[in-house]
Order: structure tokens, then C-alpha cells, then sequence
């Protein structure tokens, strides 16, 4: 019998799984959603985390860059579940299943969409007027217009920080995105991230999607340095410049460092003025 102390938990993830991708044929660039999946632990049980990718073509089936974002301490507690499944599987008495890759390409919880279609102008508009309302929400302090850019039935998607201090990762509703818009509004440093800065988009038209990063950059502490954690999101268009679907992905430690990083160096210059 194989025991799991044979097998590092990294070197049991062998699948990646690819549940949904977009294409800019213009500019050359794609995004995707991988699904990091362990290998079965011998329960049946399917242990997977997510990764969003961006690509950037560069010829002859080659990508000349690649930027990967995920949640480290989501996948990390990922593993750990592997570990105590495959633990009890071992104590039953299962080796550990061959590697199968039918098993390890089926989209376990695939995501239905609306059969309505808009046209490409109009989600570029709503989607241009998503970014205007957040920056104008964001200068003011008053997160209602933000709110708005959403339907009543909105659903919400964290998985970097998450809700309810990262004790849920998803929220239902305008009135939930608001209260938790209402809060970060409260929170001193966030009030200084540069509202809204997004470095590129992609839409994809038939399925009334848009893929974006934000770079999530603080306002220059006084010393001109520069700080900044991106993060990337997938919206599905819900129309009259309403989202019904929203879902951002980063590193909730590289932002958390950002932030304290950005605390001490406004204390620091502003104790030389």
C-alpha cells in the first residue's frame, strides 16, 4: 500500500481542468479559469482550487507571457483536506487510485448561463460605465452607485479576503454587496486604493462576459513609492448596465502586505511634514 508521507501534496495535484476561456483576437490575448485538482485520495472525493490566467500570444502556438493569480492560503487548505481524505482512506485499507484522466477532466459543478445575448457595444458600454461608477463611488466614499451596477439578484464571488471577516465567500444580492461596500468604505486604507485602475479587459459577446484586472494601486504614501496588488474578475452581463455575476480572485497576503506596507510609509512621511 502507498502511504501519503510517499506523496507530497504538490506532487499529487495532476490535474487542471479548464471550465471556461476568452479570446481577444485582436490584441493577441486569452484568459482562462484552471482548476488545480488533487488526484482521487482514494474516497472519490474531488479536492480542486481555482486559478485564473492571463495570456499573451506571441506566435507559432507559443505564449510570450503568462500571469497566474490564486488564492495561496485557499489552496493550501485545499491540500490539507487531500491529506486527512487520503489519511482515511489508508486507514480503510484503499491504495491510492491509478491516475485517470477522464476522472480528472469532468467539470464537476459546470455554470449555467442565460440564453439571451447582447451586442458587443453594449456590454464594452456597460462595462465602461461599471468602471466610471466604481471610481466615482470610490472618490466620494458613497458605495450606492457602485451597488446600483448590479442586479437586485446579484451573485457575488470572494475569493480573496472573502465576507463576514473570510468566513464566507460568496454573497447573494444588491443589499449584501452594499453592506459589504459600506464597510470597506470605513476602512482608512482602503479609502486609498486608486479607484478602478484596470490594465486590460477582454469581452467575450456571446456569452455577455468581461475578464479584467485591476492593479488595486495605492494612492503615492509621500515618498513616490509605488504599491499596488492586482487582482482579476469575471462579470456576466445581466443588462440595462446591470451585472447579475461577479467573481474576483487574488492573494489576500500580498494585498494585506500592501496595505500595512502603505500605513507605515503614510506614518512615516507624515511625521517629516
Amino acid at each position: 500500500m502507498e502511504s501519503h508521507n510517499a506523496i507530497h501534496p504538490h506532487d499529487a495535484m495532476k490535474y487542471w481542468p479548464v471550465p471556461w476561456f476568452v479570446i481577444d483576437e485582436e490584441h493577441g490575448w486569452a484568459a482562462c479559469e484552471w482548476l488545480n485538482r488533487m488526484r482521487d485520495p482514494g474516497t472519490g472525493e474531488v479536492f480542486e482550487e481555482k486559478c485564473y490566467s492571463y495570456f499573451i500570444y506571441g506566435g507559432n502556438r507559443r505564449w510570450r507571457y503568462e500571469l497566474d493569480v490564486y488564492n495561496p492560503l485557499r489552496m493550501r487548505t485545499m491540500m490539507a483536506h487531500w491529506v486527512r481524505a487520503r489519511e482515511k482512506a489508508e486507514a480503510a485499507g484503499i491504495p491510492l487510485p491509478a491516475i485517470d484522466m477522464a476522472w480528472g477532466a469532468k467539470i464537476v459543478r459546470p455554470e449555467e448561463e442565460v440564453a439571451r445575448r447582447w451586442s458587443r457595444d453594449e456590454l464594452e458600454h456597460a462595462f465602461n460605465h461599471y468602471v466610471e461608477s466604481c471610481k466615482r463611488s470610490f472618490a466620494t466614499g458613497k458605495p450606492e452607485e457602485h451597488a446600483r451596477c448590479f442586479t437586485e439578484d446579484v451573485t457575488y464571488r470572494e475569493l480573496g479576503a472573502g465576507f463576514q471577516a473570510g468566513w464566507q465567500e460568496e454573497v447573494r444580492g444588491r443589499v449584501a454587496v452594499l453592506s459589504w461596500l459600506e464597510g470597506l468604505a470605513r476602512i482608512e486604507s482602503d479609502r486609498h486604493i486608486q479607484p478602478y485602475s484596470v490594465s486590460w479587459h477582454i469581452i467575450d459577446a456571446e456569452r455577455g462576459w468581461v475578464v479584467f484586472e485591476c492593479l488595486n494601486e495605492m494612492h503615492d504614501p509621500g515618498s513616490g513609492e509605488i504599491l499596488q496588488a492586482r487582482s482579476l474578475s469575471r462579470m456576466k452581463y445581466g443588462g440595462a448596465n446591470q451585472w447579475r455575476f461577479k467573481e474576483d480572485i487574488y492573494d489576500p497576503m500580498r494585498r494585506r502586505g500592501m496595505l500595512a506596507r502603505w500605513r507605515e510609509a503614510h506614518r512615516q512621511n507624515a511625521g517629516r511634514r
